[in-house]
């Protein structure tokens, strides 16, 4: 279980170019940044929060899989992780088609954070971290596909807070330090890396998981 959570984890913070460029205009947008870093942390919290309870729900709905199960769940797992690596590797830009089908969904989401915006108070970034949670992300639903090859509910909770917590560098960064960050993710050397990482971890997974046949 440790592994996989290191795992979760190093997904989400290998995610921080993504991220940026996803939930960091939100950020600039609803001017959190500027309310200063306690504020911008009870947003990602929330956040956070969004994805450890879609990982319970994840994991909670496949506790009936038998025991026996697990290896093709680690099988499940490592095809998870390369299709991240081929995003990484840009051999294969699914993650942006896969946003695109969830945005009407989205849509009918977005509104309830109206209600708390303009932030009078900081507690208030808190739901709205909430909603913007369930912003469409392919990265967030591929570790959502990871999460749920656990069966387990606190087990898929976990591994999706892991990823959350991964992924708070890049969102608490902040002015020029949060641009170079983009632009050193962005170069290709820095995503043949990564992908090269989540190759291994993928091979890793298919590995255990032959132990366990």
């Amino acid at each position: 279980m440790t592994a996989d959570l290191l795992s979760a984890a190093l997904i989400g913070l290998i995610s921080a170019g993504h991220c940026l460029g996803m939930c960091g205009g939100v950020t600039l947008a609803l001017g959190l940044h500027s309310r200063g870093v306690g504020t911008l942390l009870i947003y990602n919290l929330g956040r956070i929060s969004t994805y450890g309870f879609l990982g319970l729900l994840i994991g909670a709905g496949l506790h009936w899989l038998p025991p026996g199960a697990t290896p093709v769940l680690r099988l499940l797992a490592a095809v998870v992780l390369v299709l991240i690596a081929l995003y990484y590797l840009n051999i294969k830009p699914w993650i942006t088609q896969l946003e695109k089908l969830a945005l009407p969904l989205w849509r009918r989401l977005q509104p309830l954070a109206r209600r708390w915006l303009p932030l009078r108070h900081p507690l208030q970034a808190y739901p709205v971290g909430l909603v913007w949670g369930l912003l469409p992300c392919g990265l967030v639903y591929t570790a959502l596909g990871y999460a749920a090859t656990q069966a387990d509910a606190v087990r898929s909770g976990a591994l999706m807070l892991a990823f959350g917590v991964g992924t708070l560098p890049a969102m608490l960064a902040t002015g020029a330090f949060s641009q170079q960050l983009n632009g050193w993710l962005r170069r290709p050397a820095t995503r043949a890396v990564i992908g090269a990482l989540l190759l291994l971890f993928a091979v890793w997974l298919i590995v255990n998981a032959s132990r366990m046949l």
